[in-house]
Formats: structure tokens, sequence, C-alpha cells
């Protein structure tokens, strides 16, 4: 009786070195994409409000949706994807991320600036419709949800799982800062001049990190909740937003009131909260654990 043939086993590759590598250090491989392509993206001669939707979906965006592949494979997309656009929140976590701030400087520009602020909201309530709600559109679509996936959805959910939320936070800030020099720098045309505003807006731009990433732990992980914050404060200090086209306010003292509020904000959330930032307990929204799948 002949014996049946058996198929030879199937040969099984091992993963790439690259491939290793990003799966060993994912935070590493993350932030040299962003660097590198936010790089380029810097000394291309392109429109600002073009560079600033590169630079959020092609310099932050994409390198997060990457490395998230490489080390979770299809689970970790879906994750990923999931928390950038978890809707399903309580009411008032979209109260907080989109009516905080622009409240806070309605209540304050009056005892700034008497009443001017309130009369040319009354003569330009139109350009609500026509020019700050665009905006806000605009940096929600194109700028700040798929910058929140990046620095909220992928570093901070990862730098948490290994620290306190107030030091992954904190952490978290520091490429953010640095990554901002670089918009700044493209904005300017001068290395110094861009080194410069980040100095100046330093404090803020860490404070922001701060309550996004309470925004995104008190919520249950929605990054969304946290894109629509920066969106809002976005759309509130550009030409064409709130402070300036609406309320006729100067930018330049717009950028340091705001900086001022959310740095205050900031502060609280991290006193109140005790350093946890919306953390209940041990419990940390988890991300996809690493594909250990073999390449084949």
């Amino acid at each position: 009786m002949s014996e049946r043939a058996t198929a030879p086993p199937r040969k099984i590759r091992p993963p790439h070195p690259t491939t290793t590598l990003v799966r060993r250090h994912p935070v590493a491989a993350f932030l040299v994409l962003v660097f590198a392509v936010t790089g380029l993206l810097a000394v291309l001669p392109l429109p600002e409000l073009m560079y600033g939707a590169l630079e959020n979906i092609l310099g932050a965006a994409v390198p997060a949706f990457v490395v998230t592949a490489i080390v979770g494979g299809r689970a970790g997309l879906r994750d990923l994807v999931s928390r950038s656009l978890r809707w399903r929140v309580p009411l008032r976590w979209y109260a907080v991320s989109l009516l905080a701030l622009p409240t806070a400087l309605l209540l304050l520009a009056p005892a700034l600036y008497g009443t001017d602020p309130l009369e040319a909201l009354t003569e330009n309530w139109p350009l609500l419709f026509t020019s700050f709600l665009p905006t806000l559109a605009f940096m929600v679509v194109f700028n700040n949800v798929a910058e929140e996936s990046a620095w909220t959805g992928f570093l901070f959910a990862r730098l948490q799982e290994r620290h306190t939320p107030l030091r992954a936070a904190l952490v978290a800030s520091i490429p953010f800062c640095l990554w901002h020099m670089l918009s700044f720098i493209h904005d300017t045309g001068s290395l110094l001049t861009g080194a410069a505003v980040t100095a100046y807006l330093l404090l803020p731009l860490v404070a922001t990190r701060v309550v996004i990433g309470w925004l995104y732990n008190a919520s249950g992980a929605s990054v969304l909740i946290g894109g629509l914050f920066h969106a809002m404060h976005n759309a509130t200090v550009n030409p064409t937003g709130l402070a300036v086209a609406v309320l006729d306010l100067p930018q330049g003292e717009v950028l340091f009131l705001t900086g001022v509020l959310v740095l205050l904000a900031g502060v609280v959330v991290a006193v109140v909260t005790h350093g946890r930032l919306g953390l209940r307990g041990d419990r940390r929204p988890q991300i996809a654990a690493p594909s250990s799948r073999p390449s084949s």
C-alpha cells in the first residue's frame, strides 16, 4: 500500500529586522517617523493652511497608524480608530471641550476691554456662521482630531501604561513642543523666531497635554473629545475665529490670554485629580497588545 503524500511544512519567515525593532521600541519609531516627515514638510514652500493639514495628517496621524499596524496588526488599527472616533460619551464632555474656553474668554474679555468686545459681537454675529464655525469645522476635520490621534491616542496612551498619567502627559509634551517648533519655523521662516515662539508658548503647550490627557481619560478614552477641545482653542485664536474676527480682539493678546487660561486649567486639573488626570483607581484605558504573529 502506497504511503499518502504529505505536504512539506510551511516555512515561516522571521520578521524583518526593522519590524522587530519597531515592535520593541514603538514610541521611538513613532517619533522618528514624525520628525522625519514633518521636517521634510517644513522645508517645502507650502501655504500655511495646507502645511497645517499635512503636518497633522501626514506628519502625526500617519506615523501613529503605521507603527500601530506594525505593532498591533489589524486589532491595533481597529483599536486606535475606535478611540480616535469614539463619540458615544456623556454630553458633559462635549460641553467641556467645546464651550469651556470660549465661555471663559467671553467672561474675561469685558473685564479687560470694557464693552467693546460685546459691541463687536453684536455687530459681527453673522461671522459666527460665515467665519468662526467654518474655521472650527476645518480644524476638526483636517487638523486636530488627526493630531490628537497621534499625540494622545498613540503616544500619551502608551506612556500612560508605564507612568502615572501626569508624568505621561509631561513626557509627551517634550516632543510635542519640539514638533510645534517645526511648524513655527515654517510659518515664520526663521529658526530663531520659531524657537522664540515655542519658548513663549511653552507652558501653554505643556498644559495642553495635561488638559487633553484628562479629557481623554475622563471621557472613556475618547481622542475625539480631546481633539474637539484642541480644535476649539485653535479656532478661537485664529484670525478668522471667535476672538479676532468676531470679538475684534488683538490676536497677540488673545494668544496670551488663552495661553494663561489653558495653563490655569492644566494646573487645576493636575491638582484636583492628584495627577491621575481622570483615571479611577489603577484602571487605565487599554490599547491593543503587540502582535506576535510572524510574517509568512
